[in-house]
């Protein structure tokens, strides 16, 4: 297996576990999602579409709609992290 590989497989552990503990421990998720994304830049391999619309580009934590987020959907799908305010904007799924 290729090092672009192992990080990717590495990248959606990273994912999951965050998912895994947001409820109970938010800045463990937090941080996981901050390892997932030096990963990603390290190796030069892209975070997966699923994955990167759960995490905020400026505080880098991990969102949750509902949570720490709210989703606003019109002719675009609008993410607003409400830890940091930031807006994310991302063409509509069709």
């Amino acid at each position: 297996m290729s090092i672009r590989g192992i990080a990717l497989e590495r990248i959606k552990i990273l994912f999951g576990r965050a998912e895994l503990e947001f409820e109970l421990h938010p800045e463990l998720s937090h941080r996981y999602v901050e390892l997932a994304r030096k990963i990603s830049m390290k190796v030069n391999v892209p975070i997966p579409r699923e994955f990167k619309r759960r995490s905020c580009k400026r505080c880098k934590h991990y969102l949750v709609p509902g949570r720490n987020c709210r989703v606003r959907v019109s002719n675009r799908v609008r993410y607003t992290c409400l830890d940091c305010g930031h807006v994310m904007r991302f063409e509509k799924p069709k």
